[in-house]
């Protein structure tokens, strides 16, 4: 029979998928220290969803498939009498013409809201969503008062750089003098932050041999396990 020290104190992990990922990374950092979660795994989200509004090859290819449905089956099916108590008939017009995720972000959910724009609501729900574009993304340097800097928990991104649905650019960019290039985002939320980009793997994907549905998605859904694991080990050797 084990005694009380030999036995492991439970972890909670948040783990958030698509939407959930960004809203789970927004909370980590809004939280900061007084979070009750013992570390977070976003997956396929994006830490800054400005950048989505100008990914124009999901715009033109992949959203409007994903458009119709959200469109139709949520924003004027299941939730359609609040909708249209709320807009005017021009915003219902101008939503039923919208033809990728952002016309349906800035002619619902901002006015159904009560956001400025589009570019307010992003804002809001991103974890990097404080940050100034022209001011410190041009400087170089991320204020100590944005929230990314309150990440007090142990906190991954899963991103696929083939996401046909948000774009790789609401993770990272490129210019290794940016903020948000991998270097030098993973040493902000006082170093808790972790980064895991692959070249593929679409949006919650991930999908592995001949018959992906065998798998079950088996590698996207064993990362936040196989993390959780590690983390409890290296917390035991400290």
């Amino acid at each position: 029979q084990n005694s009380n020290h030999d036995v492991e104190p439970p972890m909670l992990v948040g783990v958030g998928y698509s939407m959930g990922a960004i809203i789970l990374s927004n909370l980590v950092g809004r939280a900061g220290p007084d979070i009750a979660l013992d570390a977070a795994i976003a997956i396929s989200g994006g830490l800054d969803t400005r950048f989505q509004a100008d990914f124009g090859r999901a715009q033109r290819l992949f959203q409007p498939i994903v458009t119709v449905a959200l469109r139709d089956d949520f924003v004027l099916g299941k939730w359609g009498e609040r909708v249209r108590a709320r807009l005017t008939r021009e915003q219902v017009r101008s939503l039923m013409r919208g033809t990728h995720i952002t016309d349906i972000d800035r002619e619902c959910v901002v006015n159904y809201n009560g956001f400025r724009d589009v570019e307010h609501y992003y804002a809001e729900m991103s974890l990097l969503g404080d940050v100034r574009v022209d001011e410190e993304y041009a400087s170089g340097k991320i204020l100590p008062q944005r929230r990314v800097h309150n990440v007090s928990i142990p906190t991954v991104i899963v991103h696929a750089l083939d996401d046909p649905l948000i774009s790789w650019r609401t993770i990272v960019q490129k210019d290794p003098k940016h903020p948000m290039h991998p270097s030098n985002l993973v040493q902000t939320g006082n170093g808790q932050l972790m980064i895991l980009l692959t070249q593929r793997g679409g949006h919650v994907g991930w999908s592995t041999g001949m018959w992906p549905g065998s798998d079950n998605w088996k590698w996207m859904n064993n990362v936040p396990s196989t993390f959780a694991h590690a983390l409890r080990r290296a917390k035991a050797e400290l």
